[in-house]
């Protein structure tokens, strides 16, 4: 019966784990979901490219953004950032180090320099620092571990452009934006709201600057601002992974205008779990799933056992015995047992289980119980009080 209960108890876990799983990916799938008219296509881009009358103005300023902690970049990413800035030598250029940052958010935003200074994680800095610099200055924010295939001229016709990443949502490696667009507005004014401690450093940043804030920013923005007929695909457009090239087979993307090289700089060992399960969480969702039906259909078919346990008044009582166990004793006490010190044979015990009851264990006795007809009775002539002559 206790085996019986434990492994219901275990099945009722796992179903709870899978429907859970199961309704928050939904709900976030539902939320950060990507209308198809948003994704930004080829043959707009290849429209702009043949517009020899500049139909379509360049709303986007010509200025690439980029992160590090000094001006001396990495030797792994200085040929990376260097080929954007040939690929577009019309480009102003701007690197945000950690000092400039912070001065800059003192000068122009002062009422957010609390939140950034007292940020746990540098990553969240430098997060933060790119929304910032795009609302203020506008143009284009690119990590380093990003490099250019192509001119970027045909894409600056958009007010702003995020790309999508996996499994839902956009990411903020790399964002297009106008100068004072109300979308970086309203991302810059709800990072103090987003400002939580998660605990471990990858969920931290993800949900409080990284691209899980990004997204919910994204899905506010969509619900508020639904995308009309003269503008379809919305006032923020999406990158698709043909042209953003992450993630994507050369066969997928043989006109993306970006390269990558996966730096990844701030994960910690949380993230490669976080990745693990993103590789392989649909492969152990089904895992779970066949191992619960199996223990349902199981546990339906199973001839029930009557129970080991005494009855009194109709409860089941569970009580101690001696279990041996490696040649040892133990009291059984249920969920768990104690050590009998010094006991070597078979403690005594007048009462042992009916043999229909004996389980797998080695010879298995109850405590020895009070008996009253162990004990004589006292002399007839004798009572309390008595007195001898």
């Amino acid at each position: 019966m206790f085996r019986r209960r434990t492994v219901y108890t275990l099945l009722c876990l796992l179903a709870t784990i899978l429907v859970g799983t199961v309704v928050v990916l939904s709900s976030i799938s539902y939320y950060l979901r990507i209308a198809d008219t948003a994704y930004i296509t080829e043959d707009e881009v290849n429209r702009v490219l043949n517009d020899t009358h500049h139909a379509l103005p360049e709303r986007i300023p010509r200025i690439i953004h980029q992160t590090w902690k000094s001006e001396t970049l990495p030797d792994k990413w200085v040929n990376v950032s260097q080929g954007c800035r040939d690929m577009n030598p019309d480009y102003d250029y701007k690197l945000w180090t950690d000092a400039d940052a912070r001065e800059f958010i003192a000068q122009h935003y002062n009422w957010f320099l609390d939140t950034f200074d007292n940020y746990k994680y540098p990553i969240q800095r430098a997060d933060a620092i790119r929304y910032f610099v795009l609302y203020h200055y506008g143009g284009i924010y690119i990590d380093l571990d990003i490099g250019c295939l192509r001119p970027l001229d045909p894409l600056l016709v958009h007010p702003v452009i995020l790309p999508r990443t996996i499994p839902v949502g956009v990411s903020n490696d790399l964002m297009f934006s106008e100068k004072g667009h109300p979308f970086m507005g309203q991302t810059i004014h709800n990072l103090m709201s987003f400002d939580y401690n998660w605990v471990l450093n990858y969920p931290t940043v993800m949900f409080s600057t990284g691209p899980m804030f990004l997204s919910a920013q994204y899905g506010t923005w969509n619900a508020n601002h639904p995308p009309t007929p003269e503008q379809p695909g919305g006032e923020v457009r999406i990158l698709p992974k043909s042209l953003y090239g992450k993630n994507a087979k050369p066969e997928e993307a043989p006109h993306s205008f970006f390269s990558h090289y996966y730096g990844s700089s701030w994960h910690a060992d949380d993230a490669a779990f976080i990745g693990f399960l993103g590789k392989w969480g649909k492969g152990l969702m089904w895992v779970g799933l066949v191992v619960l039906v199996a223990g349902l259909i199981r546990l339906a078919f199973a001839p029930r056992q009557k129970s080991r346990l005494p009855r009194i008044a109709g409860y089941e009582v569970l009580m101690p015995r001696w279990t041996q166990k490696n040649g040892r004793w133990y009291l059984d006490l249920g969920w768990f047992a104690l050590p009998a010190s010094g006991i070597t044979t078979t403690p005594p015990s007048p009462i042992a289980l009916p043999s229909e009851t004996a389980s797998d264990e080695e010879d298995m006795q109850l405590l020895p119980l009070y008996d009253s007809r162990s004990i004589s009775p006292a002399p007839s002539d004798m009572s309390l009080g008595a007195t001898t002559s």
